[in-house]
């Protein structure tokens, strides 16, 4: 029996929408530092009080600065949103998490593999506090490799299982959206499926278009969505046209993204104006101060970095100490890391022109303190929190003041 999820019953469920995310209200998309967790079951989404205690927040190290009125507080908006608005990557935030209080009942949860990102839908947490009920499209890796030839498809079914999570070990994100179902109804629609013995048992696998993935995102959303795919098909396209560099500028892509339905029109227009900054090459020793993000060529992409201190300056060149996500090899996890760099005065590197008053940026102390903070850090993805996500973090105000 051959089926996709696109056939499974959807009642007429209405989605909840947060604000947290809507880049109207944003001058930059938030990092996985600005959203915590909601313990109310109608928002996966909240704001964090600036008053209290960073440490009692599991997945905030440093909170973001949010107004405290209610739109802001993500009271949840009965809305359907569009299609696209639902499919936008950037509306769509993984969120790292480290312990079992962390994850609920209704979440959408990834855990990181050595070949794919693999997802599931969690249905309950047992009585011991570490034990989760969890459903899932599963499949091995040679059947997922044949799940890209359509006479090969069928290769995988929902199961349900029961798993504890080594935290310590595993890479593991909630997936947090601006449009979704509550909780419940994902888990009334993830356990539908799964007791449906006929259907769940023949579940036709496709690896870029009917993947886990995209099942766990159907439950949530009523759309089925892989956005390691779409990366992957945008990636393929823009190094096609344009090569390692075409993959690494962010303009072109957010255009890209837009034409192919990727992102929403907001944040199509929020990404067109904090993209469009000005690049000025560094030609002369008074252009890079302790503040700035500069921007080089580094493995054969552009590539941004922050300055936390200048240490010397003739009229060749600067010496100055920098903070970025680095390559550390192939099997090692990038890391932000603070080294020295020697920036020849040839216009080879430029510098971002982040200022007042088109900007609201921080000051160069505040600036650096942020950077040393997430010195280590081993967060990387790609589109969504490398280097230049971290640069800008570093230097801009979730929102204007």
């Amino acid at each position: 029996m051959e089926m996709t999820i696109i056939n499974m019953e959807n009642r007429h469920q209405k989605l909840t929408t947060s604000t947290l995310l809507d880049p109207k209200f944003l001058q930059r998309p938030p990092s996985h530092r600005s959203i915590t967790r909601s313990l109310s079951e109608s928002s996966s989404i909240a704001t964090v009080d600036l008053q209290s205690d960073a440490s009692t927040e599991p997945l905030i190290e440093e909170p973001e600065s949010f107004d405290t009125d209610t739109e802001n507080i993500c009271e949840p908006e009965q809305q359907t949103p569009e299609k696209c608005q639902v499919q936008c990557i950037e509306c769509v935030k993984a969120i790292p998490v480290f312990s079992c209080n962390d994850i609920e009942a209704g979440d959408h949860v990834v855990f990181s593999g050595a070949v794919y990102d693999h997802h599931g839908i969690i249905i309950s947490k047992l009585d011991d506090g570490v034990t989760f009920e969890i459903i899932e499209a599963t499949n091995t890796i040679s059947g997922a490799v044949l799940g890209v030839s359509k006479f090969f498809g069928g290769k995988a079914e929902i199961k349900g299982s029961f798993k504890k999570f080594d935290f310590e070990v595993e890479k593991i994100c909630v997936v947090v959206y601006r449009h979704r179902f509550s909780k419940k109804e994902t888990v009334r629609r993830a356990t539908g499926f799964y007791n449906n013995k006929e259907e769940s048992g023949n579940y036709k696998y496709d690896l870029f278009d009917n993947n886990c993935e995209h099942f766990a995102t159907y439950c949530v959303t009523g759309q089925n969505v892989s956005v390691q795919v779409s990366k992957f098909r945008l990636t393929w396209t823009l190094f096609w046209s344009s090569g390692f560099v075409g993959i690494s500028d962010e303009l072109k892509r957010n255009e890209k993204e837009y034409e192919n339905d990727i992102i929403c029109k907001d944040c199509y227009e929020m990404n067109k104006k904090l993209l469009g900054v000005g690049v000025k090459p560094i030609v002369s020793e008074g252009d890079v101060q302790k503040g700035d993000i500069i921007r080089y060529s580094y493995w054969n992409l552009w590539h941004d970095a922050v300055v936390l201190e200048v240490s010397k300056k003739t009229k060749k060149a600067v010496v100055c100490s920098i903070a970025h996500y680095a390559f550390c090899g192939i099997f090692s996890h990038r890391t932000i890391i603070e080294e020295r760099k020697e920036i020849q005065l040839n216009g080879q590197c430029s510098k971002l022109d982040y200022d007042l008053p088109q900007y609201d940026v921080y000051e160069p102390e505040e600036f650096v303190r942020r950077a040393r903070k997430r010195l280590g850090e081993q967060l990387f993805v790609f589109f969504s929190n490398d280097s230049s996500h971290f640069a800008r973090w570093c230097k801009l105000k979730l929102r204007r003041s």
